[in-house]
């Protein structure tokens, strides 16, 4: 938007990252929560409480970042796009509800994102199959399970003045190197043609008429106005920030969807190596479609390279320790642990639920705002993918006659969070229309994954980020 010569400004509630200052902070902590300059006023990892009020029957475990560039600073890279049948759900198996878009509709802009991120796998010449990767692609074999290469907005090769993957394996929390895309690199380019950034100014209400945004009121205390707006924070911010504005729209904040994750971990008889690549490169992709969406859920397999949840190496080292091992024998069973430690994870579609929401708490955070108030709910669809999953592990783990095996019981969602604002034709049933503009307020877009009407088993950046480019060009042509 910028590029076409419109005055563009944007406001971000946190500051801006540098880089080796964040990745210092991670190797003194090895915490995410310490990587991340992070006011009280988010969740953070392990501790979403202190922030949401939980009002659901199970804990909703997103967490985000206020940052100049968001939480892309830490997510695993992994782009897929969604599947046809991700946009068309209730038509082709009965559950869920159809997008008012197509796959074709986002087809070229799909196309436009691979390049802009530089997606490896897509745009990019594809990263290699880590040994890890392999070994787990031969226990997959004899049950039919096919091992792939996962496109990833990583760089395989140099591309737009940023390095080569190195394999540091520290994906999540940050890329010490800018290998791996994160949405600073746009916010830079576009204050190279003009726009304006203004970080760690909170908006805290929009001013309405009832038909149309007048400004919105700043932490600060200033006003902002004009022609256009676009709420682009996440899918629990943004609602929020729309019902504490007096939105009108019932569905707002509605139909919460995560993404339950199902976490297996194993040690393998012999060296696997990881921790020497991206922290995911390898997945399996057959269980993204098929007519058993009738009854269960989609799930991504992802193979995890970064050994074990709390698995690296100093973490590992104090367990030892705290078992009294000393000298040689702690390293030599350092080096036997961590060299075998091998970690699946699979990502489960959710459904769409009215029950499941994003409402306004009692309680308050330090602008004297109401927090998100959550109810969450994983439902039986949902459910039967997890148990499905925690067999296709275990299979896997039978094959490479691993020891050690342990299936976590708690599915997580940490960092997918969709569908609180969702586009459709009818404003009784959604928020925004299929060109992202809000129902009620004329002047109002809403982009971001708050907007997807399904969630499929993808990672949603790569959706945001098509709709993104495809809302951006009708705001041109519209203004």
């Amino acid at each position: 938007m910028a590029q076409a010569g419109l005055e563009v400004v944007l406001v971000e509630a946190g500051p801006e990252v540098v880089r080796s200052q964040a990745a210092r902070r991670f190797g003194e902590h090895e915490e995410i929560a310490e990587t991340y300059p992070s006011g009280p006023d988010q969740p953070r990892w392990g501790q979403e409480d202190r922030f949401f009020e939980q009002a659901g029957p199970h804990p909703f475990g997103g967490v985000y970042e206020k940052l100049v560039g968001g939480t892309t600073w830490h997510w695993l890279g992994t782009c897929l796009r969604f599947l046809e049948s991700d946009f068309r759900l209730a038509t082709r198996y009965g559950v869920g509800v159809d997008w008012p878009i197509s796959l074709n509709d986002l087809q070229p802009y799909y196309l436009e994102a691979e390049e802009e991120m530089g997606v490896a796998g897509a745009f990019l010449p594809a990263l290699p199959a880590t040994y890890l990767d392999k070994q787990v692609a031969r226990a997959a074999q004899p049950w039919g399970y096919r091992v792939e290469v996962l496109p990833a907005a990583r760089n395989s090769v140099p591309y737009q003045g940023r390095p080569a993957c190195r394999g540091s394996a520290t994906c999540l929390p940050i890329c010490p190197i800018g290998a791996k895309y994160d949405a600073s690199v746009h916010v830079s380019k576009a204050l190279q043609v003009g726009a304006k950034l203004w970080s760690q100014e909170a908006v805290t209400r929009i001013v309405s008429d009832g038909k149309r945004v007048l400004y919105l009121e700043l932490g600060s205390g200033q006003k902002l106005k004009a022609d256009h707006y676009v709420l682009a924070c996440n899918a629990v911010e943004t609602p929020r920030l729309l019902l504490y504005s007096g939105h009108p729209n019932g569905n707002t904040g509605r139909y919460l969807m995560g993404m339950a994750g199902q976490i297996s971990q194993a040690l393998s008889p012999t060296p696997v190596w990881p921790f020497r690549s991206p922290q995911v490169v390898s997945g399996l992709t057959q269980f993204r479609d098929g007519d058993f969406r009738r009854r269960q859920a989609a799930l991504l397999v992802s193979i995890g390279n970064d050994g074990w949840p709390n698995g690296s190496p100093p973490k590992v080292v104090k367990r030892l320790i705290e078992h009294g091992l000393r000298g040689q024998e702690l390293r030599t069973a350092l080096r036997d642990h961590v060299s075998r430690q091998v970690l699946l994870v699979s990502s489960c579609e959710e459904l769409p639920s009215y029950e499941n929401a994003v409402g306004l708490s009692h309680l308050l955070d330090g602008r004297g705002i109401p927090r998100p108030r959550i109810h969450f709910k994983v439902g039986h669809y949902t459910q039967r993918a997890l148990e499905e999953s925690v067999l296709i592990h275990a299979r896997i783990f039978e094959s490479m006659k691993a020891s050690a095996i342990h299936h976590y019981e708690e599915s997580s969602d940490p960092a997918h969070i969709a569908g609180t604002c969702r586009m459709g034709r009818d404003p009784g049933d959604s928020v925004v229309d299929a060109n992202l503009g809000c129902h009620h307020w004329k002047n109002l877009s809403i982009l971001g994954s708050a907007v997807f009407p399904t969630v499929g088993s993808a990672p949603p950046t790569l959706t945001v980020a098509a709709l993104a480019l495809r809302l951006a060009r009708h705001l041109a042509q519209l203004l």
